[in-house]
């Protein structure tokens, strides 16, 4: 059973990584008593703000939020065991079910899978991975950040699995790993991030915390992250 301290550390920092992954240059963070709130400035993944919430006097937290009388479409994401009904009388449609997920790297072990892994080193190779796959899997725009790094698995010469992840002081975060359906179950993934973990933590790494999907979790269980809360993203269309 995770320690409410260690739970309210894990989901700090779950903030802060979602906030590097998504910030864009005009982004701002701002707190109102138990919400978090990330206010990005434009359209990212389908929403202009996502509101965090971990304690669960969800009418009182909800209250605040309509108070901010947003005109935008957000997300509301709650960090708790129980799913919140109550959201679905209140307009917000379930998006997803998430995991939120942390791993101690002072012990881990080093090793990976037999698998073709790599480090993308230019802009150049960016594009014709995002051409490949016909989507901006690298964000260009934050090709530059000091601390992002991104990643490829490759089959036959070909790339099938991608991720990325930044290292924040010592904590490294997992993020956007995806592997080709046809590719999927011969461990290419799992090597994908072995590799991350292994070159974070020679960067000076100890620990991990990622947000994983249904379809993730198992391969992070046999990573050796632990469950520190189970994640509702709900949606709210202006």
């Amino acid at each position: 059973m995770v320690r409410y301290a260690e739970f309210s550390r894990a989901v700090d920092l779950f903030v802060r990584g979602e906030y590097y992954f998504s910030s864009q240059s005009e982004s701002q963070v701002h707190v109102y008593d138990s919400v978090k709130h990330l206010a990005f400035g434009k359209k990212v993944s389908g929403r202009t703000d996502e509101f965090i919430i971990y304690y669960l006097k969800l009418d009182h937290l909800i209250n605040i939020i309509n108070k901010l009388g947003l005109k935008k479409d957000y997300w509301l994401t709650v960090i708790s065991d129980e799913k919140p009904y109550i959201l679905n009388e209140r307009g917000y449609t379930i998006k997803s079910n998430e995991f939120l997920m942390d791993l101690n790297l002072d012990s881990w072990p080093f090793k990976t899978e037999n698998k073709i892994i790599r480090r993308v080193k230019n802009k150049g190779e960016a594009c014709r991975i995002n051409d490949f796959f016909d989507k901006a899997v690298i964000d260009l725009e934050k090709w530059n950040e000091p601390n992002l790094r991104f990643y490829v698995g490759e089959e036959n010469g070909n790339p099938v699995s991608y991720g990325s992840y930044a290292l924040l002081e010592k904590t490294v975060f997992l993020n956007n790993v995806f592997t080709s359906k046809m590719y999927r179950g011969q461990g290419i993934a799992k090597a994908l991030c072995q590799n991350m973990l292994i070159d974070a933590k020679r960067e000076g790494a100890n620990q991990s915390v990622l947000v994983s999907s249904q379809m993730g979790h198992s391969l992070y269980q046999k990573l050796g992250y632990r469950d520190v809360s189970k994640m509702w993203v709900y949606e709210r269309k202006s």
